[in-house]
């Protein structure tokens, strides 16, 4: 009696295998894991903002173009503010002066956490605790910390002689697409500039 009962346990040890297996997600569920790097790229933004997401979808009463400013920058972007109350606060221990968002035909390409520079170690431990060590420290004396999940990357800078910091969420992807987008662009111009070119000295050449 002891072989079928040990032949059924190894089925369901199979069964139950297959599927965990097959569960959505459920092998990358401790990647997930608060206080990994695994976590900013699985949250994919902060404060319900979502990198990639379309600006369209937001629902904010206070949202206005940043500085007032509403014309594209070189890259072709927009860059908006967010100065609701209820989305400016963090874990119930530090309050932003103002979230910023960059976007890309309407997709959110960067999110910008504006903060006091009192506040500076307050959200250095909340990203610590959240996304784990910091991947680089470009100046080893500044204070400057990089994390990069590889879709996501999250910068926080503040210096000694400035007020205020800013810590920046960029969606790579959407950065990567904007750059390609421009350097055929420009490979565009060069090409009608020498037909130009060349459509001249014809024109001249004897």
């Amino acid at each position: 009696m002891k072989a079928p009962y040990l032949q059924l346990n190894g089925n369901k040890f199979l069964l139950l295998f297959f599927i965990l297996l097959h569960i959505p997600n459920f092998s990358s569920a401790q990647k997930k894991k608060i206080g990994t790097l695994e976590y900013l790229k699985y949250s994919n933004g902060i404060q319900g903002l979502t990198l990639g997401a379309d600006i369209n979808t937001l629902n904010y009463s206070n949202l206005k173009y940043l500085d007032d400013d509403n014309k594209f920058d070189a890259d072709s972007c927009l860059k908006f503010a967010i100065g609701d109350t209820t989305v400016l606060k963090i874990n119930g221990d530090l309050n932003l002066d103002l979230i910023g968002i960059r976007t890309y035909k309407n997709k959110i390409v960067n999110i910008y956490l504006f903060f006091r520079k009192t506040d500076a170690y307050i959200l250095l431990h909340n990203f610590l605790s959240t996304y784990g060590v910091f991947t680089s420290k470009p100046v080893e004396y500044s204070n400057m910390y990089n994390w990069d999940s590889g879709t996501v990357s999250l910068s926080l800078m503040y210096q000694a002689d400035v007020d205020d910091g800013v810590a920046v969420f960029t969606c790579n992807p959407l950065v990567h697409r904007i750059a390609e987008v421009k350097e055929l662009a420009a490979m565009k111009e060069k090409t009608k500039t020498n037909d130009k070119s060349t459509m001249l000295f014809s024109s001249t050449n004897p």
